[in-house]
């Protein structure tokens, strides 16, 4: 008997409610799942046919929209609802599993809420949250992930699969990419193929912390540009703990996007100090080289690409902490005011 409770009970753990084929409806409609009961915070969701809204906040396990034939599978998180997906699982987020045929596809539209991936959800496993449009090359089916408004997906890793499935995309028109450790395998950014970032804000690691994040990895190099009207932000705590980028790819383009720069803590950096921000992981190499100048800066920064390998090509973003005159001034002041309270 307790063989059987313990064996039930593992099943409970890992069931999956899948979405009933061809229905339109919302997420908290018990109907709309099999066995006539919503998704359990240990369960995976399966989409594969029809049109879902997530139209209350949600918690499950994990999240599979997987697709056959010519099945067409819709999300759309549109209302401010927020969708927490925390089962220890390397993909706890995919839109597309391999073998998919072709004419199917799936597509996730997200303009308000906050989708949190394998984060902030209390996951002592070591299971790494990733969010994953397709797990392998041979998919066929389209795979596609819209970012924009005031939408927010926080996650561990977000990957394309393979970067040369053209049918995968990452379309971030607007929103926040709030990324904790690695964005990889989306192809030649330059090129359009993956993952375009439009007016999208991207945060480094949880908002108000510092993190290293990587933009590739040792297999997986990619090339990356912030869309014009996008937005960088980085977080500085101090001279030694600040938001880094190690890129693995050819080379980044900031041309006409916006820096933003948040001193933590209280820190303030003392004039000239600067913070290399964004480098590649080979500082001597022709084929890796930043540019572009940030189109908005912040008060009392500047920005430039330099070339910290003396081989003439620009490895590395640092940003100069540079205040004005003014601003200086006011500081000065503001000293001598405290030692005459002082006295």
């Amino acid at each position: 008997m307790v063989c059987t409770l313990l064996l039930s009970i593992g099943s409970t753990a890992n069931a999956t409610r899948t979405w009933v084929s061809g229905n339109n409806g919302n997420w908290s409609t018990a109907a709309n799942w099999s066995g006539g009961s919503l998704p359990s915070s240990t369960e995976t969701a399966q989409i594969s046919n029809g049109t879902v809204a997530l139209d209350a906040s949600q918690t499950i396990g994990q999240l599979l929209m997987v697709n056959v034939s010519t099945d067409v599978g819709v999300l759309n998180i549109t209302s401010g609802q927020n969708l927490t997906v925390s089962k220890s699982s390397a993909e706890l987020f995919c839109l597309v599993k391999a073998g998919t045929s072709a004419g199917a596809s799936t597509t996730v539209n997200q303009s308000a809420g906050t989708v949190r991936v394998g984060v902030n959800t209390g996951n002592t496993n070591g299971g790494t949250g990733e969010t994953r449009l397709v797990t392998a090359s041979t998919t066929t089916g389209t795979a596609i992930y819209n970012l924009s408004g005031t939408g927010v997906l926080d996650t561990e890793v977000l990957s394309k699969g393979n970067k040369t499935n053209t049918a995968a995309q990452f379309n971030a028109t607007g929103g926040t990419l709030v990324l904790r450790t690695m964005m990889y395998r989306f192809g030649l950014i330059s090129e359009g193929a993956g993952f375009n970032q439009g007016t999208c804000k991207l945060e480094l690691g949880a908002i108000g912390t510092v993190a290293a994040i990587g933009f590739g990895n040792s297999t997986n190099s990619m090339d990356y540009t912030v869309g014009t009207g996008g937005t960088m932000v980085f977080d500085i705590a101090s001279a030694s703990s600040f938001d880094s980028i190690l890129q693995y790819g050819n080379y980044a383009n900031t041309a006409g996007a916006t820096l933003q720069v948040n001193l933590l803590g209280g820190y303030t950096p003392t004039v000239g100090s600067f913070f290399d921000v964004w480098t590649f992981n080979t500082k001597s190499s022709t084929y890796n080289n930043g540019s572009g100048a940030f189109g908005v800066l912040p008060p009392n920064w500047s920005a430039a690409w330099v070339d910290t390998g003396t081989d003439g090509f620009k490895d590395t973003l640092r940003l100069t902490y540079t205040p004005e005159p003014a601003t200086m001034a006011l500081f000065g002041l503001g000293l001598l005011a405290m030692r005459r309270n002082k006295k």
